[in-house]
C-alpha cells in the first residue's frame, strides 16, 4: 500500500451549477486524497483550516480512512473559502477568505518517508522557493500549480498569470489545459505538453476535462481519453486526475494503466455533487470497470 501526503488547503467551496447551488468541502487536498485511498492509498493531509471549518467535513475525511493527523486549525483564523459559479463550459472563481500559510521546512521530517508527497496550493499557502528546497528531501515530489499561479482582483475574483516553473528534479507535474496555455502562451495540446517538458518533471499530466488528457514520461507521450458520462459538477475532476494517478502508478507502475483509472476515477467524481462519489460503495470496482474500456483506448503520440 503505497503512503501518500497530499499538502494544501481544504477549502469551503459555495458552487453554483446547473442542477442548483450548495456549500461542500474543496481542494486538491480534498479531492485527491480521497481518489487516491479509494484505490488504497495510506493517505495523509498536511493542510491549515480556520476555526470556521465544519467538524463533519473532518468527520467525513476520517471516515474515508485519510490521516488527519497533519491538519492545523488556525488560531482566530477563518479557512481559505472559495465561490465557483459554473455557465456552461466556463467557471468563474472568486475568493472570499483565506487560510495561513503551510510551511513546508518544518513538514519535511513528516514527509520524508512517505512513498510520494503531492503538492496541491489553491490560495498561496506553499511558494516556489519553499518548493525548490523541499526537493531531494522527499523520495518524489508531484506538483499541482494552480495555487501559484491565481491573482486576485478588487472584488476577489480569480484570474491565473504566468511564472517560472523550471523545477528540475520534480516528478510530476500536473496542470489543466487553462493553466498550461497561461504557461506556454499555445492553444495546441501537443505543443503545451512538448514545453511543459522543459519544466524538468519526469512525468507530465495534462488534464483536458472532456477531451481526456496527454501524458508525457520522457519519449513516451500518450493521449488518454475521458469516459462519457453525465456531468453534475466538475469541480475537483483534475485533483481526482492527479491523486488517482499517483496512488494507480505507485501500485503498478505501467503508465497506461495508471492513466486509465485515473481518467475513470475523474468520471467517477463529476457524475455528482463535489468530492460525494468518490466517498460511495464499491468506487474502487466500478473505476477498475471503467479503466478497462479506457485503456483500450490510449493512443501513443
Amino acid at each position: 500500500m503505497p503512503k501518500i501526503a497530499v499538502v494544501g488547503h481544504l477549502t469551503i467551496d459555495e458552487i453554483e451549477v446547473e442542477g442548483g447551488s450548495y456549500v461542500s468541502m474543496g481542494g486538491v487536498a480534498c479531492y485527491a486524497s480521497l481518489a487516491a485511498r479509494a484505490l488504497g492509498a495510506d493517505v495523509k493531509i498536511f493542510t491549515r483550516i480556520g476555526e470556521d471549518f465544519p467538524r463533519e467535513y473532518l468527520e467525513m475525511l476520517e471516515g474515508a480512512g485519510v490521516d488527519l493527523s497533519g491538519v492545523v486549525v488556525g488560531e482566530d483564523e477563518r479557512s481559505t473559502k472559495f465561490k465557483l459559479t459554473y455557465m456552461g463550459d466556463q467557471r468563474c472563481l472568486r475568493l472570499l477568505s483565506r487560510a495561513g500559510g503551510i510551511e513546508l521546512e518544518k513538514l519535511a521530517g513528516e514527509l520524508q518517508p512517505l512513498d510520494a508527497v503531492y503538492l496541491g496550493p489553491v490560495a498561496w499557502e506553499v511558494d516556489i522557493e519553499s518548493i525548490s528546497k523541499l526537493l531531494g528531501r522527499v523520495r518524489r515530489l508531484a506538483l499541482d500549480p494552480q495555487g501559484l499561479m491565481r491573482i486576485i482582483d478588487e472584488a476577489g475574483f480569480i484570474k491565473l498569470k504566468r511564472l517560472d516553473l523550471e523545477i528540475p528534479g520534480l516528478w510530476i507535474l500536473r496542470l489543466s489545459g487553462e493553466e498550461a496555455e497561461v504557461l506556454t502562451g499555445s492553444t495546441d495540446p501537443i505543443e503545451m505538453i512538448d514545453r511543459l517538458k522543459r519544466v524538468g518533471a519526469e512525468i507530465t499530466i495534462l488534464t483536458l476535462g472532456g477531451l481526456g488528457g496527454i501524458i508525457a514520461h520522457g519519449a513516451d507521450v500518450i493521449r488518454v481519453p475521458c469516459y462519457e458520462t453525465r456531468v453534475f459538477d466538475s469541480t475537483g475532476a483534475g485533483d481526482v486526475f492527479g491523486g488517482a494517478f499517483i496512488a494507480s502508478y505507485l501500485g503498478c507502475w505501467d503508465l497506461r494503466w495508471a492513466a486509465a483509472i485515473a481518467s475513470a476515477m475523474a468520471s467517477i467524481a463529476v457524475e455528482g455533487p463535489s468530492f460525494k462519489p468518490l466517498i460511495s460503495p464499491g468506487v474502487r470496482d466500478e473505476a477498475e470497470r471503467r479503466a478497462e474500456k479506457i485503456y483500450r483506448r490510449i493512443e501513443p503520440l
